[in-house]
């Protein structure tokens, strides 16, 4: 599928209202599509590096449409939903907004999910805004399957934290913030342990923000993220943690022993890359207490 000379002709670089309109779509992280007469003629710096693509062109020549390109899934819309394949957006438009969601695989086959908005400013023109909601989409799926938090201990689940910590990742970045792993053992045997699960979670859940993750890591090693400006003020905050989290109702606290283990996330260091060097700082303290790392 080709652009024609004439939709070519509209999008020339060097028209002042191409310039303001690629300008301003092009500073957002949404995926965004220009469309004439039902055809991409312009997509935004997000699509193209979403798809790995240098141009409009360049995607319809190895992709052909696309609406093609959404996974045909029943839990998503897509092409074999749609009334008319041509005249998709009209289709996803006539569905409640919470049905307005599609698959897309981006260049490394990672599927995402997007809700779909659709603008019709002018006729035959069409915009078509495509928000990620991939990790809203995995935290209700999982919430709502009830295997968000640990029975146990009331900590959130291992897998929950892997499956979402996508978003804490985000949010350090846009925080402009470091993310802090502190990992807790309790040195007990796995009886006297069990006994205190519920307790040693809430009492550090009593003790920390909304937005810091207390996540049971293994049978009796506990994982809390948080996000922090230095790593000095990640070994204060866990030195202060070991000791508040034993007062008052929590006090039965005091007869368990633990170790903790601190690292900071170093410059562009992945979630998991952090989590190990947190797991290797917990090990190499032999006595009672606390190593950074």
């Amino acid at each position: 599928m080709e652009i024609s000379q004439e939709e070519s002709n509209m999008l020339d670089q060097d028209h002042v209202c191409i310039q303001l309109f690629l300008a301003a779509i092009n500073t957002q992280k949404n995926l965004i599509v220009l469309m004439h007469n039902n055809t991409p003629i312009l997509f935004n710096q997000s699509f193209l590096d979403f798809a790995n693509v240098t141009s409009v062109k360049n995607f319809l020549r190895e992709f052909g449409s696309l609406v093609n390109r959404f996974v045909p899934h029943d839990s998503y819309f897509h092409a074999g939903k749609a009334k008319d394949p041509e005249d998709w957006t009209t289709s996803i438009m006539e569905l409640p907004e919470n049905d307005r969601i599609i698959s897309m695989l981006n260049y490394r086959i990672d599927p995402h999910a997007f809700s779909v908005s659709v603008e019709k400013p002018i006729p035959d023109y069409t915009i078509v805004t495509f928000t990620d909601i991939s990790q809203d989409l995995i935290k209700r799926i999982m919430i709502e399957n009830d295997v968000s938090i640990d029975k146990e201990s009331g900590a959130y689940d291992k897998e929950y934290f892997n499956h979402t910590s996508k978003s804490f990742y985000d949010a350090a970045i846009f925080n402009k913030k470091l993310i802090g792993i502190t990992m807790v053992q309790l040195m007990s045997s796995d009886s006297e342990a069990e006994k205190y699960l519920h307790d040693f979670s809430s009492s550090i859940k009593s003790n920390i923000r909304q937005s810091d993750m207390l996540v049971r890591w293994g049978k009796k090693v506990f994982l809390l993220a948080y996000l922090v400006d230095s790593s000095e003020n990640a070994g204060k905050f866990s030195r202060k943690l070991l000791t508040v989290m034993r007062e008052e109702p929590f006090q039965n606290l005091s007869t368990i022993s633990m170790r903790v283990g601190t690292t900071v996330q170093l410059p562009d260091e992945s979630i998991s890359a952090i989590i190990s060097r947190a797991q290797n700082a917990l090990q190499q303290t032999d006595d009672l207490g606390i190593h950074i790392l």
